[in-house]
């Protein structure tokens, strides 16, 4: 097991347990206890968790795992979900593009030319800049967990932009709520994003579904969602959507 995996497994046990023991993450991971502390000092090195005299939590303003973490999460399906998006931009269009771990896994499928990109997405901007898209990078306090940039900045500049194509993320999506996310400050910056966009794209995976985080920023008609399945309840939901294989409910899509 390499230590990313690990790493996620502990930063799990510590979101489900206020505290967490080295033996009962020995038990649980199947390495030596020496290697969890190894882990579990670079990961308090990191900011992720705080270690006690025998375990760790996780830090308790931490409301999002940390992105090193979340990128190896559904990997198969981000990249499935994430080729498909890629190929509905097309040359000469301006587009926004969210931070998260999917619209991530985007960039390396961008096959469009002559297109520019705004987005909050630290890694994001640096991934494209090497692809050589031309990329606006937003400006705004830094979200440190989740290389972001979001707040009252952030929206004014993306007040300033007109997009012909945006791709969000999402940290839940519920039958009640729509599409919601970790604070009220990154729900307005990506709601302004999706204002400012003639067309809005959530890309996703599926285990997003039946979530529910503090912070709506959008309704199911705001947008259609791009995932890799689709849990039968959410299909009469009003729910609009596409898979990979080509199924969708729009009437009249054209790809």
């Amino acid at each position: 097991m390499n230590k990313q995996h690990r790493w996620n497994i502990i930063a799990e046990l510590c979101q489900k347990k206020d505290q967490v023991s080295v033996d009962e993450m020995v038990e649980m991971i199947g390495v030596s206890p020496a290697t969890i502390r190894r882990d579990l000092q670079e990961m308090e090195d990191m900011r992720i968790i705080s270690r006690y005299h025998g375990g760790a939590r996780i830090i308790p303003y931490q409301d999002e795992l940390h992105m090193l973490l979340r990128s190896e999460t559904n990997i198969r399906q981000k990249r499935e979900v994430a080729r498909y998006a890629a190929s509905l931009l097309h040359d000469n269009q301006m587009i926004y593009l969210d931070a998260g771990t999917t619209t991530y896994e985007i960039i390396p499928f961008i096959k469009a030319k002559n297109i520019t990109v705004v987005t909050p997405g630290i890694r994001h901007a640096l991934e494209l800049a090497r692809k050589e898209i031309a990329t606006i990078v937003l400006g705004g306090p830094l979200r440190a967990e989740s290389e972001l940039t979001a707040g009252r900045t952030t929206v004014e500049q993306i007040k300033d932009h007109h997009f012909d194509l945006a791709l969000m993320a999402t940290n839940g999506i519920h039958d009640n709520n729509g599409f919601t996310t970790f604070s009220e400050t990154i729900a307005l910056t990506k709601n302004t994003a999706m204002t400012q966009s003639k067309l809005s794209y959530i890309v996703t995976d599926s285990s997003k579904f039946y979530m529910l985080q503090p912070a709506v920023f959008a309704k199911f008609d705001d947008a259609i969602v791009i995932c890799d399945d689709l849990p039968e309840s959410f299909r009469n939901s009003g729910i609009r959507y596409i898979l990979p294989d080509g199924e969708n409910n729009i009437s009249g899509f054209i790809r």
